[in-house]
């Protein structure tokens, strides 16, 4: 993939972005949808629904799971609402027309886009001009990522995740086959040292044990810790993995976090109080002769990690997957900082759908899942990643 289609690729953006697009739908006076799911009663369904009428989009229906949702909706909207079991009914007497794009604008509610995107409807999010004129502000800096991308693949996918994100449509981003954080080429060895920043409920850190590393896992949300042990002493048992109640920074101190399950993430008004140290400081306490491997998911502190991992990744350049969605410019920032580490690392990129267990879904929401056909991985925005070896 060339500089020529990445440049198309932009151009194409400037009439595809997320804002045209719905002028567009609302001058062709396209019917469109609106899908509810999992809250029996959307907080802000109502508010939803009126930013769609407000700007001019012929809405058709508004879809849910259950009947008890339709009855409290159908008190306040003006458009028809009927139940997700109902929709293959779309064009019957007495029904909407089917409606050729469908909005999704809660998070909890993506496990249900595919079910729509197999009957060949477009399923839309949301972004805005904001974001538009940032990545257009930093156009240079995104085309020097594209450029050091070591595969074509890459070069696609990051390309899609640009484009998913200004168009708002699931169908532009390109997702990976293989499980996330395991690209061939840049996993653990056997033998090596592995670093697990955001261990959540150590699932990641068993599979890197699995491949024979050494491991050590950090999460620094206290209840994800005590998740991480429990865990790992039903199935971390034989294997060599050292977990820590911390969370990795650019410097050691404590510092204020918010919680929430994969989410919980540092923040200066979070309501929760954290140790955080920085790798090169731990290595040495550690009196770590290398590290191998670095998996860094830690919701938009990977920046800071990797300054406070300067010294090891300049050392030792270990193989590393990265989170690189969390924050904008985690698109351009991550790879630019890694390069002027070690110009000598090799770059891939890759996005992966979401595994909605990891979100605490319940057994009857499982059960909905299976009952739509549908499973508990989905396509979002989120879960990409950029490897380096």
């Amino acid at each position: 993939m060339n500089a020529t289609k990445f440049i198309k690729m932009i151009s194409e953006l400037h009439t595809e972005r997320f804002n045209v697009h719905i002028t567009e739908l609302a001058n062709k006076k396209t019917p469109c949808g609106i899908f509810f799911g999992f809250e029996v009663i959307p907080r802000n369904a109502i508010d939803k629904v009126q930013w769609l009428r407000n700007s001019g989009i012929n809405l058709s229906c508004v879809i849910v799971l259950a009947d008890v949702q339709a009855n409290a909706l159908r008190k306040f909207v003006d458009v028809p609402v009927i139940t997700l079991e109902d929709f293959p009914l779309f064009g019957e007497k007495n029904f909407p027309i089917k409606p050729q794009e469908i909005f999704i604008k809660t998070f909890q509610d993506f496990p249900f886009a595919q079910y729509f995107i197999n009957h060949g409807i477009e399923v839309l999010t949301h972004a805005d001009d904001e974001r538009f004129l940032l990545i257009m502000k930093h156009l240079p800096e995104l085309y020097e990522v594209y450029k050091i991308l070591a595969s074509d693949e890459s070069k696609k996918v990051f390309c899609a995740a640009i484009k998913g994100r200004l168009t708002a449509k699931i169908s532009d981003y390109r997702f990976a086959p293989e499980t996330q954080y395991f690209l061939e080429g840049f996993t653990p060895s056997a033998g090596d040292i592995a670093i697990d920043a955001g261990a959540y409920d150590s699932g990641t850190a068993i599979a890197f044990a699995k491949c024979g590393a050494k491991v050590f896992a950090f999460e620094m949300d206290a209840t994800n810790y005590k998740n991480c042990v429990t865990r790992l002493e039903r199935f971390g048992k034989g294997y060599d993995i050292t977990l820590e109640n911390l969370g990795l920074s650019d410097k050691e101190g404590e510092e204020k976090y918010f919680s929430w399950n994969t989410g919980s993430r540092k923040d200066s008004n979070g309501t929760f109080t954290a140790k955080f140290i920085d790798l090169d400081t731990y290595v040495a306490k550690k009196n770590l002769s290398r590290v191998d491997y670095i998996k860094l998911d830690i919701e938009g502190a990977e920046w800071e990690m990797l300054k406070g991992a300067a010294k090891t990744i300049t050392r030792c350049k270990p193989k590393m997957a990265v989170s690189a969605y969390h924050r904008p410019e985690d698109l351009w920032t991550l790879a630019t900082y890694i390069k002027s580490l070690r110009p000598d690392y090799e770059f891939e990129f890759r996005h992966y759908q979401i595994d909605y267990n990891d979100y605490k879904l319940n057994d009857e929401e499982r059960a909905l899942l299976r009952y739509f056909g549908l499973n508990c991985f989905s396509p979002t925005s989120c879960e990409m990643v950029l490897y380096c070896r």
